[in-house]
């Protein structure tokens, strides 16, 4: 069976498959979101949901890059997050659902 890296999305807690997650990334340039997620410079992850987002903004996504967001930092997050879907339905969040209840009962 192949290895899985596994992050945490700073904004929810949840450990989930890293290609689940979006990456951004601080770098000498600022703080950006990496679709790649394999650009240089410290990272953290979200889930591509506007509660995470809006929680990471609050202070969980600066305090994991060990940076402050400047205003420009944040305006270009924020446009992203304009992008994003309010909530996810769907398999995802029944697995999701499933696993953290399997972890409660080991």
């Amino acid at each position: 069976m192949k290895h899985v890296p596994q992050r945490t999305c700073v904004g929810c807690r949840q450990v989930l498959p890293k290609r689940t997650l979006i990456r951004v990334v601080r770098t000498t340039s600022g703080v950006q979101v990496d679709p790649t997620g394999k650009a240089a410079g410290r990272g953290a992850y979200l889930h591509n949901k506007r509660s995470c987002w809006e929680r990471g903004l609050q202070g969980a996504l600066a305090h994991a890059l060990k940076t402050e967001l400047t205003g420009q930092d944040r305006q270009s997050l924020l446009e992203f997050l304009a992008g994003l879907p309010e909530e996810i339905s769907g398999p995802e969040e029944v697995t999701v659902t499933l696993s953290r209840s399997t972890d409660k009962l080991k």
